[in-house]
């Protein structure tokens, strides 16, 4: 059973319950009321009958005729009994009558009360022995009460069906955003925009957050493809360079020589370190940044000692200007950074210098490598090093520039947090 049927049940119901209880309420005080004024009708007319009765000649009682008029009245014939001494003096009814009206009233129980389908007043006078009892039968209330039961076990019915329907339709309107949300979760798979949501109530808020979610998974799963697609791509060639050095080495078409060996090793030097640029971007990409106090000025230090023999084995000159430099942000992803752009600069400069730099110029901190090598090649293609260190340096709000004039530096350049 869906919610929109369930909250349309629930509604009628609720109607239904509602209607009931306030229509029998209403009866039941219609009824109340009418029992109240026989009450006392008949209690005025048990009076006059008792007046009556305290003149009575021996044991003949005159009742007044405008006793018997309202005894006879066209709203109803009612009966009258008067005892003395619990023996019955006199009588009048129009219809067939119990004998007594009320047997407790007899016995000294005064008031109106409901017996045997009447309605009956008993008036005692105990000091003179008499009992007068005036009873009408409630088969005439019954008949004017009728049409009211008769309007309103219908119109109860009705108005429960037009509250359901108004129910199905207003909670039609107030789950629509729910379920749009529901038909955009099928839209991860094909890969399209999540569709707008609109309305201000709550239903409406929670499918937009719902809907923001389902756009940022979106862009989330595409973004992973896309990092799958471009690791695949970039592992293909030392992959394959590998594993064909291995094969050639493993049948002997090829000696293993240590030149082989030391190529083979290179190109496992190469996997690891594009291994290590992927998951250093995944955690990029990511936002899995810890905010730590970092000291430029160390952590070029720290690159220049682990570069250092790799430069004078291609017999180039690294050198080191490291002035104090602080900035918060993530020391291993800028680590990582510096140490690809190292790798560029020591890559593509045959012969010459390579400089470290950190410092503050103004007031943004920086850190750069500077080579007098022909920088990279022209148009400008960005293999996985450059893309690693444009995404720490976007991660942690800094601004990288490539630049080439006599010297090709590259630069990242941190704002202060104030």
């Amino acid at each position: 059973m869906s919610l929109r049927l369930k909250l349309a049940l629930i509604a009628s119901l609720l109607t239904l319950g509602g209607l009931s209880l306030g229509l029998g309420i209403t009866y039941w005080s219609l009824v109340r009321l009418r029992l109240l004024e026989l009450d006392r009708e008949s209690q005025l007319l048990a009076e006059v009958i008792y007046d009556a009765a305290l003149f009575r000649s021996e044991n003949q009682v005159r009742i007044p005729s405008v006793v018997e008029s309202y005894l006879t009245d066209e709203r109803g014939a009612r009966a009258a009994q008067l005892y003395l001494d619990g023996q019955l003096l006199w009588e009048f009814n129009l219809v067939p009558a119990p004998h007594p009206l009320d047997p407790a009233g007899l016995l000294g129980d005064t008031g109106g009360r409901s017996v045997t389908n009447w309605r009956v007043n008993s008036f005692v006078a105990a000091d003179e022995g008499i009992v007068v009892q005036v009873g009408q039968p409630l088969q005439s209330t019954w008949e004017i009460l009728e049409p009211y039961a008769r309007v309103a076990i219908p119109l109860t019915a009705v108005l429960t069906l037009i509250a359901g329907a108004v129910a199905w339709f207003t909670v039609g309107l107030a789950l629509k955003p729910l379920r749009t949300l529901s038909e955009a979760a099928e839209y991860i798979e094909r890969a399209e925009d999540v569709p707008p949501v609109t309305g201000s109530d709550e239903p409406a808020k929670l499918a937009r957050s719902f809907s923001n979610l389902l756009t940022r998974l979106t862009t989330q799963r595409q973004r992973e493809q896309q990092f799958l697609a471009y690791a695949a791509h970039e592992l293909r060639t030392p992959l394959s360079a590998l594993r064909a050095g291995l094969e050639a080495a493993r049948s002997k078409r090829v000696p293993a020589t240590p030149e082989v060996i030391t190529r083979l090793h290179r190109e496992a030097l190469r996997l690891e370190t594009l291994a290590q640029n992927l998951l250093t971007l995944s955690r990029v990409e990511a936002g899995e940044l810890r905010g730590d106090s970092v000291d430029l000025a160390a952590l070029a230090a720290t690159a220049y000692d682990r570069f250092q023999p790799l430069a004078v084995e291609k017999n180039l000159n690294l050198s080191l200007e490291a002035s104090p430099a602080k900035v918060e942000g993530d020391a291993v992803l800028l680590e990582q950074a510096l140490n690809n752009l190292l790798s560029n600069a020591l890559r593509y400069t045959p012969h010459g210098n390579v400089t470290i730099r950190s410092g503050v110029a103004g007031d943004r901190p920086f850190l750069e490598v500077r080579d007098t090598g022909r920088g990279l090649a022209e148009p400008l293609r960005e293999g996985l090093g450059l893309r690693l260190v444009k995404a720490v340096a976007q991660s942690h709000g800094a601004s990288f520039e490539l630049s080439r004039d006599r010297d090709t530096r590259a630069t990242l350049s941190f704002l202060v947090k104030k």
